[in-house]
């Protein structure tokens, strides 16, 4: 009996030993009450005071490049962009060479006009045949220092305004079948089929060629 209060008289007085000092309570206003107890926990507010949150900067874009400013036409003598005459032709369309010189030659005089050395662009010619109009606009594209450029854009517009080329249709693959008289015959009034589409309508066709301009190896 002895021995076992013996024992366990240390082991209480080790555990109390080895229990770690409370740390002090921290009052970051400085304004504590005397009367405090110096083992209270600091209060929710005292704590947010002390590790305030964290305000992360918001995510800035890139800065839009300046726009550039219109570009007067220049003559095309001496301009290394030349079309060499080709029949074009993509799916069932074919196109003769001579037929497609009539847009393509004025497409590229109109590069030659409105780009300079050094350029990287790329442009795009929508050509509706039947009505002779073509129109020239710039495109953003995949390759490195390549976008849309209004600058180039007004050039443009500013050459093709008012012009026009020699229009042609370009036909259509519906073949629009001869329509049998109607039949005299005693009953209701005869009713004609319906006509396909594109029978004895204008038509209208849009030609979109893509033209890419490259003139950084000039000085």
């Amino acid at each position: 009996m002895r021995r076992s209060l013996v024992l366990g008289a240390p082991l209480v007085a080790l555990g109390l030993a080895c229990a770690p000092p409370r740390p002090p309570a921290i009052d970051p206003s400085g304004l504590a009450d005397p009367s405090v107890a110096a083992s209270e926990e600091p209060t929710v507010a005292e704590e947010r005071r002390i590790a305030p949150p964290v305000v992360l900067p918001a995510p800035t874009s890139p800065p839009e490049p300046p726009p550039s400013p219109p570009r007067a036409p220049l003559s095309t003598a001496g301009c290394p962009l030349k079309w060499t005459p080709t029949s074009i032709g993509a799916s069932v369309i074919h196109i003769p060479k001579e037929i497609a010189g009539r847009f393509m030659i004025p497409f590229y005089e109109a590069a030659c006009a409105c780009t300079r050395p050094g350029d990287h662009l790329s442009l795009v010619a929508r050509v509706v045949p039947e009505l002779g109009e073509l129109t020239i606009t710039t495109a953003a594209r995949d390759e490195p220092k390549t976008r849309a450029e209004p600058g180039v854009d007004a050039c443009l517009a500013a050459v093709r305004r008012g012009q026009t080329f020699e229009a042609f249709e370009l036909g259509s693959d519906v073949v629009c079948p001869d329509q049998p008289p109607p039949q005299t015959t005693k009953g209701p009034p005869f009713f004609r089929a319906p006509r396909l589409a594109g029978c004895n309508k204008p038509t209208r066709s849009l030609i979109v060629y893509p033209l890419f301009v490259d003139r950084r190896s000039e000085g």
